[in-house]
């Protein structure tokens, strides 16, 4: 896939005269009608303009009118590092809601975040303009990970690809993290097989509809069940899978890639 508008933006605290941008989350509808609403005549948006658009309600969407305080909080909590100053890459870092009681209890955890919105970057640097921050504007799966982070975290921005896309991303999620390395996935995810190709079925018409390439990131929904998510993670070669939560429409699922122990036959 293309990066759009593909730069970094980093705080003082990883370098100087850094100028800002901002990314992206996932702005849902809970009734499940994002694609229907698209298929009218009006096609779906450039998922960066989708995002810039609504950056003057976004928090207070995801805040109040989804309910989601609890999901941002329960997500910190689910993050123990062993040491103060982890290193934590944010896919679809968003205007940082999920980084708030991160730097409240870790003020000196390093986050790269990647997004798409340049504005929702500006929102999130411009909230902890003294944090150890790496934002880069670009596309998750041509944006060059490394291989260097103790956590991995990704909250409403992963429900828009289809199961390729989404294993390519695990596999470098999995790739970029530190041996013993977690990753945390917080997202819309639907109850049923039925619903998962239901939606996938309206994405592939809605594109087709517009004319939108399969390399065109837009903000289509194509939600995921909890099994078939899962499944991806082990596939990309998490070892450790685990739902900790499930609702009606969402799952917070943890991930590792723990050590593989070698065979070896001891004698007493």
């Amino acid at each position: 896939m293309t990066i759009e508008n593909a730069s970094v933006v980093e705080n003082a605290s990883f370098a100087e005269g850094a100028s800002m941008i901002e990314g992206a989350s996932m702005i849902e509808n809970a009734s499940l009608t994002e694609n229907a609403s698209a298929t009218e005549d009006t096609p779906p948006e450039r998922m960066a303009d989708f995002f810039d658009s609504r950056i003057e309600i976004y928090d207070q969407h995801m805040l109040a009118d989804m309910g989601l305080a609890w999901f941002y909080e329960e997500v910190a909590t689910l993050i123990q590092p062993s040491r103060p100053d982890f290193s934590l890459l944010d896919l679809g870092c968003g205007t940082g809601l999920e980084l708030e009681s991160l730097f409240e209890a870790y003020p000196q955890m390093q986050v790269t975040g990647i997004d798409l919105s340049s504005n929702m970057l500006a929102s999130l640097q411009a909230k902890f303009p003294d944090r150890m921050l790496r934002l880069i504007q670009g596309s998750f799966f041509d944006v060059d990970f490394g291989s260097e982070f103790d956590f991995a975290l990704s909250t409403y921005a992963l429900h828009h690809f289809n199961e390729h896309e989404k294993l390519v991303l695990y596999q470098k999620t999995h790739a970029a993290l530190k041996p013993s390395g977690t990753l945390l996935f917080g997202d819309y995810t639907v109850p049923s097989q039925e619903l998962q190709q239901e939606f996938y079925e309206s994405s592939i018409n809605l594109r087709a509809r517009h004319g939108i390439g399969n390399d065109d990131i837009h903000h289509i929904d194509t939600p995921f069940t909890t099994d078939c998510e899962t499944s991806l993670m082990k596939r990309a070669g998490f070892t450790s899978v685990r739902v900790v939560r499930q609702w009606e429409n969402g799952s917070i699922i943890i991930a590792k890639r723990l050590l593989k122990r070698s065979s070896r036959h001891h004698r007493y």
